[in-house]
């Protein structure tokens, strides 16, 4: 069986390497930021509506979810803290209180939930 030459190989690496930087380039360029467009307000209120998204999306039914007592804190520059209570039906339809904490940084698009509290009835079941 022929062996590849080690430059053969470090050439494919090359070429992956590119191929794969150049998708990330085109998604940056061509796919809309949807935090930006989504919503018209200030970043305070944006920040908070999608935190409300990732906490809807963690709920067994986001469909009769409430949310209350929610306040939202400059943590820096373009970093917002939101927390807040939300109440929504359990495995039982029974409705249940929860808590969530969340940071939205714009300046790097990133969004950390960090915790999602109360009757664990309410959240979704964590895959493994």
């Amino acid at each position: 069986m022929n062996k590849l030459s080690p430059i053969v190989v470090f050439l494919i690496i090359i070429l992956i390497i590119g191929v794969t930087a150049f998708g990330v380039y085109l998604l940056q360029v061509y796919v809309p930021d949807t935090i930006k467009t989504s919503s018209s307000g200030s970043d305070s209120s944006k920040a908070a509506t999608r935190c409300e998204e990732v906490v809807k999306a963690s709920l067994r039914d986001a469909t009769k979810a409430k949310f209350s007592s929610q306040k939202v804190s400059t943590q820096g520059k373009n970093r917002y803290q939101i927390t807040g209570n939300v109440d929504g039906p359990n495995v039982s339809g029974i409705m249940v209180r929860g808590n969530y904490n969340c940071i939205f940084n714009f300046n790097t698009k990133s969004f950390d939930l960090l915790s999602l509290e109360g009757d664990v009835d309410i959240w979704k079941p964590l895959k493994k």
